[in-house]
């Protein structure tokens, strides 16, 4: 029994051991791995500082543009209400010269339409105008 017990310490021993091995080439890789990723991980770091400073300087720059963009357009609405307002005093002028002018102005052709009515109803009246027309 005691023989049963040594080769089974032994063949537990020796599975321990492989096990120990195993374990030990595993934990190889995963250190290799790691530092493979440890690698990767700074290359990505040392790459990724001038892309995050370009993209910040980009961002100031859009900040800016947009600014600006915001004060074209307030710019293009002033404008555009003072349009508005001189295109209503233009209107309202307008009205106001046709209210003070159209009135006289008709009265003044209705008196030179008068006058030439009156002078053409003269001159056909006269006896040798009327003679004038019959030949």
């Amino acid at each position: 029994m005691e023989t049963v017990l040594l080769v089974m310490q032994i063949v537990a021993l020796t599975a321990v051991s492989a096990l120990c091995i195993y374990l030990i080439t595993v934990l190889v890789r995963v250190r290799s791995i790691l530092e493979v990723i440890e690698k990767d991980v700074k290359e990505i770091g040392t790459r990724a500082i001038p892309i995050l400073e370009n993209l910040e300087v980009i961002t100031e720059k859009v900040k800016m543009i947009t600014e600006t963009i915001g004060e074209q357009v307030d710019n293009v609405k002033q404008s555009i209400i003072s349009l508005r307002e001189i295109t209503d005093s233009i209107v309202t002028f307008e009205r106001q010269v046709q209210e003070r002018i159209e009135t006289p102005v008709m009265d003044a052709i209705d008196t030179f339409a008068s006058i030439f009515r009156g002078i053409q109803s003269f001159i056909e009246r006269l006896p040798f105008v009327s003679r004038l027309r019959a030949e």
